[in-house]
């Protein structure tokens, strides 16, 4: 070998090694980025934090040099695991607190889990940090939160794909895909796994706090996390969550007043169909709802009511004029009618803690869900399922 490679060769030898003794380091491709060259140790301190811009707690910063490496001389001393945020910022941002969330191709921070003598070593670049993310180190969790990542980014490009480009005439089919992102995400974090990956992945799931569509998941996480980490201050979050959220199967409807179209108030389990009802929560101005009334729950209604299917609609109008045309004209004058033509106001959705439509229940005849939010061909598939 010649010399001067010998030297060349041992001092990186060196350097590396040095880097390898300090508990959190690596290194960051920064050719042709528009990034600082620092990068940002975030604790997310809970679980609403977590993948939230501005509420986390910036820990320390470290210099990235020119050949690209970075290291923390010192971490918080803990011997429970914890979960981190290491971040890159643009250099037009001035906040090393603001997370990008809207493509996970342009995350700005990776998650990492992290304890008191254990070393974590992150590599990547800084024109696809999310993507390009490597982590390692001592700490066998890291494997399973790169999983996650890798997962992350398969299920999003699978429901971008899968969007439909109308957004209002395919926002039933736009929601559902969106809920198979959320549940494969879900569904991503291995069983033995407590809750730092748990709120991690509902966080990703749900990164705006819209948690209104997913009750079911977060509950699932809620129950899981119970047994894994009972005590953990993440899994009482989450708990409180669950129960702030809308109601999923399994649960009890309530017997609510209902105002109906002929001018009645009557008890909601006095009208409940001989097997089953589905409630439907709809209003005659929102075009996505009136097709389903026309499109589907029409022979819906044809095929099943002889058999103990009831159907009711409560509409979030204002206009009563408005709302009985759209009924005569959808051919939904067949099933029962509410509203309290309040338009977005309405003390059902309060109580049931809904804020969004389409959405609708099916219960049986003492009001139990068995599900929700089934549209178009799922709601054709479950009802011939259950009649046969």
């Amino acid at each position: 070998m010649h010399p001067i490679h010998y030297i060349i060769f041992l001092w990186f030898g060196i350097s590396h090694q040095s880097c390898t003794t300090y508990p959190l380091s690596g290194h960051i491709d920064m050719n042709d980025s528009a990034i600082k060259n620092m990068v940002y140790l975030i604790d997310p301190v809970d679980f609403q934090s977590l993948a939230s811009s501005y509420r986390g707690h910036l820990i320390d910063s470290a210099a990235i040099d020119d050949q690209g490496h970075f290291f923390f001389k010192k971490m918080p001393q803990h011997t429970e695991k914890k979960l981190y945020l290491l971040t890159l910022q643009n250099t037009l941002k001035k906040y090393p607190l603001k997370l990008e969330n809207d493509h996970p191709e342009h995350f700005n921070y990776l998650p990492f889990v992290y304890m008191s003598s254990g070393r974590v070593s992150i590599s990547s670049s800084a024109k696809q940090y999310f993507k390009d993310a490597m982590i390692q180190g001592t700490i066998d969790d890291n494997k399973d939160v790169m999983y996650l990542i890798h997962k992350r980014m398969e299920l999003w490009n699978m429901f971008q794909q899968s969007l439909k480009s109308d957004l209002e005439t395919f926002l039933i089919d736009n929601e559902k895909a969106r809920f198979q992102f959320q549940q494969g995400l879900m569904a991503s974090v291995p069983d033995e796994q407590g809750v730092l990956l748990s709120a991690l992945a509902l966080r990703w799931a749900a990164p705006n706090h819209d948690y209104e569509r997913i009750p079911e998941l977060v509950r699932e996480t809620c129950q899981k996390v119970q047994k894994s980490d009972p005590k953990h201050p993440w899994t009482v979050q989450v708990c409180a969550l669950s129960r702030s959220l809308p109601l999923s199967a399994g649960l009890t409807f309530p017997d609510v007043a209902l105002p109906l179209s002929n001018g009645d108030t009557v008890q909601l389990f006095s009208i409940l169909g001989e097997k089953i009802t589905l409630i439907d929560f709809w209003a005659s101005w929102f075009a996505p709802c009136r097709k389903e009334n026309r499109e589907v729950l029409v022979s819906l209604w044809e095929k099943y009511h002889p058999e103990g299917f009831q159907i009711i609609g409560h509409a979030l109008d204002a206009s009563e004029k408005g709302w009985k045309n759209a009924v005569a004209k959808d051919g939904a004058h067949r099933w029962l009618h509410s509203s309290y033509l309040q338009g977005d106001i309405s003390p059902l959705m309060e109580q049931l803690k809904l804020t969004t439509i389409p959405c609708n229940y099916i219960m049986n005849k003492q009001g139990t869900i068995l599900a929700k939010n089934l549209h178009g061909e799922d709601l054709n598939v479950w009802l011939k399922k259950y009649f046969e």
